[in-house]
């Protein structure tokens, strides 16, 4: 969360201010690229500066939730002699930040990385063919089908039908999880349902070197996004007939 989350979500905050007031984007910049802390740290981005990251963002939310939210245990634990109440607190909060945030990275990142993920070189329209494609192509789902196993997951276990419809509520990831399966799997499309742990082996094969992520084809993909601009394009006419 501090080191990828909040940097790139201030990131595509700038850009939104940007295309709200006409604003060109530099030339060289390329705005899928993500901002980490190292990057702030020893290169200039066009979006923000490092003091401007750490007074706007993280600093005032460092601030205030371990330190000003915690106060009235501070006082509380006065009035009842546990002088180590507001102490107390603040080591807990450290401690469940830094569990969250692995909970986090074991949830969320391992099922966006493996070598037997996809990359590919160029966009495509939200919601075409090639999109949904590479939804599958470029995600995993974790163990999945009870309430428990998902709970446990926190709901975070099928990222690629998250990744399809955003908007679904969990249990309707839960029922559509199958059909996805049963649609892949009818159409030759890599449907990817492993253990958690076992991706967190192979993120961590990507992150030390060891192995890489895949690239798609790219004659596949440049035939995939012809085929979107057709279809686009088909209906586009038929709107206007």
């Amino acid at each position: 969360k501090w080191l990828y989350y909040s940097p790139n979500t201030y990131k595509e905050l700038k850009l939104a201010k940007w295309r709200r007031e006409g604003k060109k984007i530099p030339d060289g910049v390329v705005p899928s690229d993500a901002v980490t802390i190292k990057t702030l740290l020893t290169t200039t981005i066009p979006f923000y500066s490092l003091t401007e990251f750490v007074t706007v963002v993280i600093g005032p939310y460092f601030l205030l939730h371990f330190f000003v939210l915690p106060l009235p245990l501070l006082f509380l634990g006065q009035h009842l002699e546990m002088e180590d109440m507001y102490t107390n607190a603040v080591k807990n909060l450290f401690l469940a930040e830094i569990l969250t945030n692995i909970h986090g990275f074991v949830a969320v990142v391992t099922n966006h990385a493996g070598d037997d993920m996809y990359r590919f070189r160029h966009g495509c329209r939200p919601f075409s063919g090639s999109f949904y494609v590479r939804q599958v192509l470029a995600s995993v789902d974790f163990s999945y089908g009870t309430d428990i196993i998902d709970f446990l997951h926190g709901w975070l276990n099928y990222q690629v039908e998250h990744h399809m419809w955003p908007n679904l509520s969990m249990l309707s990831y839960q029922k559509a999880a199958p059909i996805v399966k049963e649609i892949c799997d009818r159409h030759g499309v890599p449907y990817i349902k492993e253990n958690v742990f076992w991706r967190v082996k192979k993120t961590v094969d990507i992150m030390v070197g060891n192995s890489s992520m895949k690239w798609f084809p790219e004659s596949y993909e440049n035939k995939y996004l012809e085929i979107d601009t057709l279809i686009a394009a088909s209906q586009k006419a038929a709107k206007s007939e």
